[in-house]
């Protein structure tokens, strides 16, 4: 996420009813909740193809939550939701699919919420 201009503020934070939230990082005025899934059946497609009421209603309230106890420095930004999907196709190989802005905007016309279109994925190779 650094080399694309991203402050990373935490990783793994850990939410009261045992899930987490990935990523949370600032990108230019924007704070940024990325979650982060991977799948190796590459006939299902990236993980993050679509995102339901329920996962939108779980987000915004992890959201919260970290708003609650880490976020006070943050609460005058402008926050977003990303998504990023790795497609396991080997030991040494995934592709990576950062969609930026995934769930749109909750508040806005039904127009106005769809959200932006993912970056092409890349391939990422593993080294050691």
């Amino acid at each position: 996420m650094g080399h694309r201009g991203y402050d990373i503020v935490s990783t793994a934070y850990k939410l009261q009813d045992g899930g987490q939230i990935d990523i949370v990082a600032e990108d230019g005025d924007a704070l940024v909740f990325i979650d982060v899934n991977a799948r190796r059946d590459t006939n299902e497609g990236f993980p993050s193809d679509s995102i339901t009421e329920r996962t939108r209603e779980r987000r915004e309230k992890a959201a919260i939550q970290w708003f609650r106890s880490e976020g006070t420095g943050y609460r005058d930004r402008p926050i977003r939701f990303d998504n990023i999907s790795l497609l396991v196709l080997g030991a040494d190989r995934a592709l990576i699919k950062h969609t930026i802005n995934a769930m749109g905007c909750a508040s806005c016309a039904p127009a106005e919420r769809e959200p932006e279109p993912a970056l092409e994925p890349e391939l990422a190779c593993a080294t050691a």
